[in-house]
Order: C-alpha cells, then sequence, then structure tokens
C-alpha cells in the first residue's frame, strides 16, 4: 500500500501518501494521484485493465476510460443539455466519420453528411459545414485513415483529393458493386456475385477475393482482416493478404450483422444479444443481452441502438453500458477513435454528443 483515497468522512476528503515509499518515478506518481483521487469521489476498484481504477498499476500511463467516466456519471450525473444540435436538414440521409488510426489527426478526418441531392457536407474544425462533393448519383459514403470515398448508382467508386471539385476515379461503373467498406488504408467492395474486391491503390484495379458463399457482409479491421458474414448466418475470415483462404468462425443463422474496432470482433444476433470473440481464449462472450438493434465501432469504443431509440456505449465491462441518448427517434450513430459521438435523428438533425 503506497497511497490510500479511501479516508472519507463528513467534511473531509482525505488522501495520503506513504512518505516511506520512495516516489522517484514522476509518472507513477501522476497516475497514482488520479487513481487515488478516483476512490476520493467515491469511485471502487474497475475490473476493466485498461481503467485509471483497475486495481494494479502496470507500468503504463493510461487515459481515461469509458469505464472511468461510466461511474463518475453514475454518481454526478450528466451535464445538461448532453447534445448540441450542429446541423438541421430534412435531406440528410447517412453520416460517416473517418478517424485515423494513428495519434495525429489526418487533414480529412471528421464527419461527414450525405444529402438526399448527393451533396456530401464536411464538418470543420471550426464548427460550420462545407461542401466536399455534390453528385447527384452518389450513394454511400465510407472513409478511413484520412481518406474519404463515393459510391455512385452505376457502381463506380471515387476517391476524395481534397478539393470538392476534383474526386479521382479508381473504380469503373458496375451493378455487381453494392457495398463499399473502408479500414486502414484500404477500401473494398462487396458485390452481388458474393465475391469481394480490394482497390490496388492505382489506377481503376482491383484484385478480387473469391467468396465461399454470397456475403451480407462484411467488415476489416486494422491489420487488413477480412471478416465476412454469410447469408447462412456463418460468419468467415480471412488473413491479409488473403491467399490462405477462408476459416470458419462461427456457424449461427440467428447472427444478423458485424462490426469491428480496431482488432476487436463483434457479431449481433436476432435476439439482440452482442457478442464479442476473446482473441486470447478464442471464447465467444456476450457482452449486452438482448436488447440491441444495431451496433457501429470505431477503435476501442463500441457503441449500440435499442429498440426504444436510445444509444448505448460499451465500457469494456461485459453487460456494462453507459447510456448516451434516451431519445425515441434516433436513425444512427458514429464515433471517431477519440471518444467523439454524433447521432442522426429521424428528422434529420445531427448531433454532437458535449458532455
Amino acid at each position: 500500500m503506497i497511497a490510500d483515497g479511501t479516508s472519507l468522512w463528513s467534511g473531509l476528503v482525505n488522501i495520503t501518501f506513504n512518505d516511506d515509499y520512495n516516489w522517484n518515478d514522476d509518472r507513477l506518481f501522476r497516475y497514482t494521484v488520479l487513481h487515488e483521487i478516483g476512490h476520493a469521489l467515491g469511485l471502487s476498484h474497475s475490473k476493466v485493465e485498461n481503467a485509471v481504477m483497475f486495481p494494479y498499476y502496470d507500468g503504463m500511463i493510461h487515459p481515461l476510460h469509458p469505464d472511468d467516466e461510466a461511474a463518475v456519471h453514475v454518481l454526478y450525473g450528466w451535464k445538461t443539455p448532453r447534445w448540441s444540435k450542429i446541423d438541421s436538414n430534412s435531406g440528410t440521409k447517412f453520416i460517416a466519420q473517418v478517424s485515423s488510426n494513428t495519434s495525429t489527426p489526418a487533414a480529412q478526418d471528421g464527419l461527414y453528411q450525405l444529402r438526399s441531392t448527393g451533396q456530401i457536407m464536411w464538418y470543420n474544425p471550426s464548427g460550420s459545414w462545407v461542401s466536399v462533393g455534390n453528385d447527384k448519383n452518389t450513394v454511400q459514403i465510407a472513409g478511413s485513415a484520412g481518406n474519404l470515398y463515393q459510391r455512385r448508382a452505376d457502381g463506380s467508386v471515387y476517391r476524395y483529393t481534397g478539393t470538392s471539385s476534383n474526386w479521382q476515379s479508381i473504380g469503373i461503373a458496375s451493378d455487381n458493386n453494392i457495398d463499399l467498406v473502408t479500414a486502414a488504408d484500404a477500401v473494398y467492395l462487396r458485390r452481388k456475385d458474393g465475391w469481394v474486391a480490394r482497390w490496388s491503390g492505382t489506377g481503376t484495379t482491383w484484385n478480387t477475393i473469391e467468396q465461399p458463399s454470397i456475403s451480407k457482409q462484411i467488415a476489416v479491421t486494422d491489420k487488413k482482416t477480412l471478416w465476412n458474414l454469410l447469408i447462412s448466418g456463418d460468419v468467415v475470415r480471412s488473413e491479409y493478404p488473403y491467399s490462405s483462404g477462408w476459416v470458419t468462425v462461427d456457424q449461427n443463422p440467428s447472427n444478423l450483422a458485424i462490426a469491428v474496432g480496431g482488432e476487436e470482433f463483434y457479431k449481433l444476433q436476432t435476439d439482440g444479444k452482442i457478442v464479442w470473440l476473446d482473441m486470447d481464449a478464442y471464447y465467444w462472450r456476450t457482452i449486452e443481452d438482448g436488447n440491441a438493434t444495431d451496433f457501429y465501432a470505431s477503435g476501442m469504443y463500441l457503441y449500440s441502438s435499442h429498440g426504444d431509440g436510445s444509444i448505448w456505449r460499451y465500457t469494456g465491462t461485459p453487460m456494462v453500458w453507459e447510456q448516451l441518448d434516451s431519445a425515441r427517434n434516433s436513425d444512427s450513430v458514429v464515433g471517431d477513435r477519440r471518444g467523439e459521438v454524433w447521432e442522426l435523428l429521424g428528422t434529420g438533425d445531427i448531433l454532437r454528443l458535449v458532455s
């Protein structure tokens, strides 16, 4: 015991440090201070290893974890209002977030919206919306690692170059292209014929990846591991560069959707359960039991929406979720790798989480 933040009584909160301990590690001292302040605020130890309130110090400095924040909010409540409206347009049909997987944000990182007219808007750091594209045939936007892409109604694919009038053509028109997925520095197309194609990085050349069956959804990790949910409900996986074929990971007809955050893999079942694959133990672990209707992952953060429209964020502890919004008309939620969250309502309003 080198410090104690639990000696509390009326009118006084006392944090003590053992002066017989050699505090020659400034990093340890600062981290210990933060941990003990957590106790002084009334927090108990966390079971989440990356949380500040985890009972053991591993020599690493961890930022406040969503589990730490959720615990504080349980005791002291949220600031009001929690959400700030940043746009209101009934024509907004989709929002997407571009987030670099490095500590330094890229110039094109940020929140984007696609309107029914085909216009693409970027929410810049100054807090205003800037048009970055305006083609009436645009039907989908997606991005990662500082790159933004669009798919048009004819199946063609374009990459944003940094100016709204200059989009680079990287994929020719084909009605076989039905879904655009991005991860790390790569971009993929899911096709009607069951194959997946990956952009080569030059021109309009794409490399095809044969599928074992018709695909319902694909998801890709930071290290480009390709996950595939088949129409049968089976989940299969292929490691980059995809030369070793597919490995069946799960066979369950109740599998409804899949998501990845960093290297973590999750699946949503028709019974409303969200299940995480523990890659260390290679074990499926239920982390939300029976309420989810949709979910979204970005880096270490995982979000779910429930049938009543409420939005939740995973704390990292199975079955423990932090409620972000109780709105009844939420359409979707996206977030970046630094914990920023945005929500699209059925009315077209876009809200930013501010507390």
